[in-house]
């Protein structure tokens, strides 16, 4: 028998952290996955761990990896996910550019107004905290794409951009969600050696940022609508204690009682939502990095019959 065909893995974030999950997903033999990160991650499905390794030597025909230490690693597949910046310099006294993007208005306009940005490109105007954020995520980046479209199609109906920041990832068995701004105090609840437990951010006395981790649909959606209503926290302590009830107390304290239907009047519901986009674009994330992992299987097996 020949070799076994070696995978290896640069980064330790999301998009790497999905091709290694499907990897792992397909059966691959200990020593035939290799991850190369500067952070630590998940170690626990037969994968060699390199931290501090990075910096490697790529050629174009790939039959190792020269790492920084002077080690060399064969390799027959490589995928790169270590992330990439924005190249402004295009646009350089072009347009006007903000942290490290593209500055843009609510309606995604450019400085020359007939030019519209999108996406991690794009730093547009956060309502929720007053100020220009850039967000690197795809929740962001599809929501903004659909925003400029209705703006440019239907500029009368198009308001402005009010997005609130959103992230998720799941790696092997953990998943979680994250909404709005990681600032000022954590305040941290939940066991953390089970399956669910998570964060509040609190900053001048409100709530600012909620992260979840185990969720269900129903916790998602009320730590969502907390952070967005922006509650006072007068306790600390017994937010603490709460933990993803207070999110959903706040819900429900929040959702106003239905008027009562005229007499003769047939009722029927008041409020339909739509599904999450997040599970759409978790099920897309997933299907792209499956079938990444399957090609490089397929075409291992088809080098080891060679």
């Amino acid at each position: 028998m020949g070799r076994a065909f070696v995978y290896v893995v640069l980064g330790g974030g999301v998009a790497a952290g999905y091709a290694a999950l499907e990897f792992v997903k397909r059966g691959v033999s200990s020593g035939e996955l290799c991850i190369i990160s500067d952070e630590p991650v998940d170690n626990r499905q037969n994968a060699l761990l390199l931290l501090d390794s990075s910096a490697p030597e790529l050629y174009s025909s790939v039959t190792a990896v020269n790492l920084r230490d002077g080690a060399r690693l064969p390799a027959d597949m490589v995928i790169v996910g270590i992330g990439i910046r924005p190249n402004t310099s295009l646009f350089e006294g072009q347009l006007t550019l903000e942290k490290g993007g593209i500055k843009v208005n609510g309606r995604m306009q450019t400085s020359n107004n007939s030019v519209y940005a999108v996406g991690d490109v794009a730093a547009f105007p956060v309502k929720l905290f007053g100020e220009t954020r850039r967000l690197e995520h795809v929740d962001s980046a599809r929501k903004s794409a659909r925003h400029a479209v209705s703006a440019i199609m239907e500029p009368e109906k198009t308001g402005e951009f009010d997005y609130l920041p959103f992230f998720y990832s799941r790696v092997f068995a953990l998943s979680w969600q994250f909404y709005g701004d990681n600032a000022g105090e954590a305040v941290h609840f939940g066991d953390f050696s089970g399956s669910k437990f998570g964060a509040f951010w609190v900053s001048k006395g409100h709530l600012v940022g909620s992260f979840l981790e185990g969720g269900t649909k129903e916790e998602y959606e009320a730590i969502a609508k907390a952070t967005r209503l922006k509650p006072a926290i007068e306790d600390a302590a017994e937010l603490e204690r709460l933990g993803v009830d207070f999110a959903l107390s706040v819900c429900q304290k929040s959702v106003p009682a239905p008027p009562q239907p005229a007499a003769g009047a047939v009722s029927g519901p008041s409020l339909v939502l739509d599904r999450p986009v997040y599970a759409w674009q978790a099920t897309a994330g997933v299907i792209v990095a499956a079938s990444v992992a399957a090609f490089a299987l397929w075409y291992g097996r088809k080098r080891r019959r060679w």
